[in-house]
């Protein structure tokens, strides 16, 4: 979703485009192996979409970063069904014998470790290239991967809790779809205002990272 976020508004700013909509959604209940209770309890499906338009010259993105780490791939993918490995009919022979080649595999605690990690310098990152304290961010919306990832990153960082947004408990970790969720859901309890400055970060497969200061 940050990456569907970040070129959609490339698009309005450019002036390329006029209306941008950008969409997060997954159905993770597809990909998990029910017999992974370490991972199968964690993931739910979920949706969620914004629409950007060119605002005034204060509002939007003021600083983003995205990137990836294709060594730590192996950690959170899904070996076959996709462009690298094909379904076919090899695959089928394969899940007879164990588990799907299809289904999600991760490898939770060097994820853990490398989530946390990811989250502060990335915040770090974005806060120094828009020159502005982490005390004016009014909200925290972060992918939904799970409470101890949230809380080991943002106590380290000495933010306070009721200012991370969190849904996970809900409908668990809905991967592209968190983020949406979470500003839609903040948008309808009034706790976002024109001119707040919310900190949006994503993170997970690939491995893969975007972060960025949004100003409402």
């Amino acid at each position: 979703f940050m990456y569907a976020l970040v070129t959609a508004s490339q698009f309005v700013a450019s002036g390329c485009a006029r209306n941008a909509l950008a969409i997060g959604a997954d159905l993770n209940t597809r990909t998990l192996d029910p017999n992974d209770k370490k991972t199968y309890p964690l993931f739910g499906d979920g949706a969620g979409a914004v629409v950007l338009s060119k605002g005034s010259d204060q509002q939007g993105l003021v600083s983003y970063t995205l990137g990836a780490d294709g060594a730590g791939a192996d950690l959170l993918m899904r070996p076959a069904a996709g462009v690298k490995r094909p379904f076919d009919s090899t695959c089928v022979a394969e899940a007879e014998q164990g588990p799907a080649p299809w289904l999600m595999k991760m490898d939770g605690r060097p994820v853990f470790k490398w989530a946390v990690r990811l989250i502060e310098d990335s915040f770090n990152q974005v806060l120094d290239a828009s020159e502005m304290d982490r005390d004016r961010i009014k909200l925290w919306l972060l992918h939904q991967a799970n409470a101890r990832i949230l809380d080991a990153a943002t106590d380290s960082m000495g933010i306070a809790g009721e200012r991370v947004v969190k849904h996970l408990h809900r409908y668990g970790n809905t991967s592209a779809g968190s983020i949406p969720i979470a500003l839609d859901e903040s948008r309808r309890e009034g706790r976002i205002a024109r001119g707040d400055e919310l900190m949006l970060c994503g993170f997970g497969a690939g491995l893969s990272w975007g972060t960025a200061v949004l100003r409402w």
